[in-house]
C-alpha cells in the first residue's frame, strides 16, 4: 500500500535501519534476509532522494536527513500501536490485547509477577510479553515498540518516568546457620565478609548500594557477581558469604530459606523503583489500569 509515494509496508525496515544503523541486525529484527532488506533501503534511498545511512570507518551512520526522520517515524508507530490495540469496550474485563513490558530482575520479583496473576481475575483476556532490561531498553521505549517499562533510578532511560511506584531499602542476607548467634551486623563485620552482588548488564550497571559504598569510602570483598537476585539464597546458603539486596525482595527469600536479614549498615538513598510508557500511551486505559493495581499493592 502506497501513501504519497511511500509503501507503508517499509515502515518498520524504516525504523529498524535508523535505530539498529546496521542492515544485519535491522534485518534480523524485522525477520527479513540481509539481502531483502538491502534491497528495502534501496528503495527508501530512491524514494526520500536520499542515502540515509553513509559509511563511516566500519560503522553505518544517519545523514543529517535521516536524523529528522527519527522523531517522526516514532510517533507515527507509536500511534500505529495504539491504534491496532483499540478493541469495542477496551476498558472492561473482556479486553482481549497483550501488553509487551520490559522489567528488571528485581521488578520481576518483588511486584510485576503478583501483579501479573492477580490481573487474571480481572482481566482473563489480557496477555503478557515480559522482556528482560537491557541496554536496548530505552531505545526500544523511545520507539515505541515496548508498552511499559519498570526500572530503578540507576539505569538512565532518557525521559522522566511517568510515575513512581513506590520506594524500597536495602537489608544485608545471610545464612541464619552461619549468622546464628548474630543480632547485628556492624559495618566492619559487613566489610570483613566476602560478597555477592547483584549487577545488570553484563555486570556494568550496579546498584545503589555500592554507590553508598563509593560515597562512604568503603570497599566490601566482592566474591561472586550474579545477574539475578533468584540466584543469591542459593550461593549465600551455606556458606559465610553475605548479600546485599532489596528488603522485598530478602522477604521474599527468607520465606523459603535459611536465612537472616539484617539491617545494611552502610547510609544509602532509598530505592525508587518508576513506571514508564511511550506518550502515545497516554490514554490507554488498560495499562493505566494494570499500572494502577501494582501502585495499590
Amino acid at each position: 500500500m502506497r501513501l504519497n509515494g511511500f509503501d507503508l509496508n517499509q515502515i518498520i525496515c524504516l525504523d529498524a535501519l535508523l535505530s539498529e544503523r546496521n542492515v544485519t541486525r535491522a534485518a534480523e529484527r524485522v525477520y527479513l534476509s540481509q539481502s531483502a532488506l538491502s534491497t528495502v533501503l534501496a528503495q527508501l534511498r530512491k524514494h526520500f532522494d536520499d542515502p540515509l545511512l553513509v559509511r563511516s570507518g566500519r560503522s553505518l551512520v544517519l545523514t543529517p536527513f535521516a536524523k529528522t526522520l527519527v522523531a517522526p517515524l516514532r510517533e507515527v508507530l507509536g500511534k500505529a500501536q495504539v491504534f491496532s490495540a483499540m478493541r469495542p469496550n477496551a476498558t472492561t474485563d473482556v479486553v482481549d490485547r497483550e501488553l509487551k513490558i520490559v522489567a528488571s530482575d528485581y521488578s520481576m520479583s518483588s511486584f510485576l509477577a503478583d501483579a501479573i496473576r492477580d490481573s487474571a481475575a480481572n482481566q482473563p483476556k489480557l496477555r503478557f510479553d515480559i522482556l528482560p532490561l537491557s541496554e536496548r531498553s530505552a531505545q526500544l521505549l523511545s520507539a515505541g515498540e515496548i508498552d511499559l517499562m519498570f526500572a530503578g533510578q540507576v539505569l538512565d532511560v532518557g525521559v522522566p518516568p511517568n510515575t513512581s511506584l513506590f520506594e524500597d531499602h536495602f537489608v544485608c542476607l545471610a545464612c541464619s546457620e552461619t549468622f546464628a548467634a548474630t543480632e547485628q551486623m556492624s559495618q566492619a563485620e559487613y566489610l570483613a565478609q566476602t560478597h555477592v552482588v547483584v549487577r545488570y548488564f553484563d555486570h556494568q550497571l550496579a546498584f545503589e548500594d555500592e554507590d553508598a559504598l563509593r560515597k562512604a569510602g568503603l570497599r566490601r570483598a566482592r566474591h561472586i557477581s550474579v545477574w539475578s537476585h533468584s540466584m543469591v539464597p542459593s550461593l549465600v546458603c551455606g556458606t559465610s558469604m553475605i548479600a546485599t539486596v532489596p528488603s522485598r525482595i530478602a522477604h521474599q527469600i527468607a520465606q523459603r530459606w535459611p536465612v537472616r536479614i539484617f539491617p545494611f549498615p552502610v547510609e544509602s538513598e532509598p530505592i525508587r523503583v518508576f513506571a514508564y510508557w511511550h506518550p502515545s500511551r497516554d490514554e490507554d486505559m488498560v495499562l493505566k489500569r494494570f499500572v494502577a493495581s501494582i501502585s495499590e499493592r
